[in-house]
């Protein structure tokens, strides 16, 4: 599924959140069984990609998690995302806990 790169959001209220992955970055990189990218997943941040952050779209179906930095993954506002980026489900029962 091609997913826009436009008008993201961070999820509010998922701070205390978990996951038997451990982490969200490690829920990203055993579902996308790809290598975590070293760089923000928001277009023209440079910063190092640290969270796996749930974020949202008014046009998408659902909550994905994606590698982001600390202050991106805090923003208050919304982003567009680089183009190349692997977004993951949030959604446990269709992922980790099947």
């Amino acid at each position: 599924m091609t997913l826009t790169a436009d008008n993201w959001k961070n999820k509010r209220g998922t701070k205390d959140r978990a996951c038997k992955c451990g982490s969200w970055k490690q829920h990203w990189i055993n579902i996308s069984g790809e290598a975590w990218p070293s760089l923000c997943s928001v277009a023209g941040c440079t910063n190092p990609a640290s969270v796996g952050g749930h974020i949202i779209n008014p046009d998408v179906s659902g909550e994905f998690i994606g590698p982001m930095c600390e202050s991106h993954n805090g923003a208050d506002c919304s982003f567009d995302l680089k183009g190349d980026i692997t977004l993951i489900s949030a959604n446990k029962s269709q992922t980790c806990e099947k």
